[in-house]
């Protein structure tokens, strides 16, 4: 097992001035009002999961739900909102079912492409796109408010066909197994678990310089933010995950405030 501590400083620093940067766009915009949804933009059917149960309340009931939210609301995805920064609704259907939901994006380029098509559809002024807590986001989805639309790359990546539709898809995270990081306070290690396959390949990069081997020895392997919130929340041999966020889409909040 390697630890790569030092070869995380520079993504930990954007992570954290991420972490405040999604706390300043939410004063920026007033607190969101999830509920309050102002536009319906409608479209078709697609396979869109329905994940609302019993286990999933008693998961969020749970002591050991909040420290799992935390940990995941560190990481941002967007979504398309209004000049008063409510999340616009999209109406699906699902076998003979209207929902009305906002959507996530994973993928800061996804989002950026869905803003271009919500504001030339809607014909609203001041639509933007904000970054949302991961964890607040996924609760909302487990429970049938939400829609999490993973990369479309990174499905393919964790072994979807090449024309799946990400709608309606598990949100895939890569590791690898044999890379940890000592947690923040240097006490323990975590693994990280990265929205990208590029943010796993450069961690396996990175320990391959610095303690050698063979790279085709470290394997990059995908599990879903489902099946990982599971194993936190059920499995006390579990280790502790450190959830990262693409690059890509802390440079976009950095450069949003900047």
């Amino acid at each position: 097992m390697i630890d790569v501590h030092h070869n995380f400083t520079h993504l930990h620093t954007m992570m954290a001035s991420s972490f405040l940067a999604i706390t300043a766009v939410f004063a920026l915009y007033g607190a969101v009002p999830i509920t309050a949804f102002v536009v319906v933009v409608n479209r078709p059917a697609a396979a869109v999961h329905r994940l609302a149960s019993s286990n999933s309340d008693d998961l969020f009931v749970s002591e050991a739900w909040q420290p799992i939210q935390d940990d995941l609301d560190r990481v941002p995805i967007f979504t398309c909102a209004n000049k008063q920064g409510n999340p616009l609704a999209y109406t699906i259907e699902m076998k003979g079912e209207k929902f009305t939901v906002p959507f996530f994006y994973c993928d800061v380029e996804d989002a950026k492409i869905e803003l271009e098509k919500a504001a030339e559809g809607t014909g609203l002024d001041g639509i933007d796109l904000i970054p949302f807590p991961l964890g607040k986001a996924f609760k909302m989805w487990a429970q049938d408010e939400a829609v999490i639309i993973p990369s479309k790359q990174a499905i393919m990546q964790a072994g979807a066909p090449p024309d799946s539709n990400p709608i309606g898809q598990q949100v895939p995270l890569f590791a690898c197994m044999d890379i940890m990081q000592s947690d923040e306070d240097g006490t323990g290690a975590v693994l990280p678990l990265f929205l990208d396959l590029e943010g796993a390949n450069s961690a396996v990069a990175s320990a391959v310089e610095i303690d050698g081997g063979d790279p085709n020895e470290f394997e990059v392997v995908s599990l879903s933010l489902q099946k990982a919130v599971q194993l936190l929340a059920t499995v006390p041999e579990t280790p502790a995950f450190q959830f990262m966020a693409p690059e890509k889409s802390l440079r976009y909040i950095q450069d949003y405030l900047s």
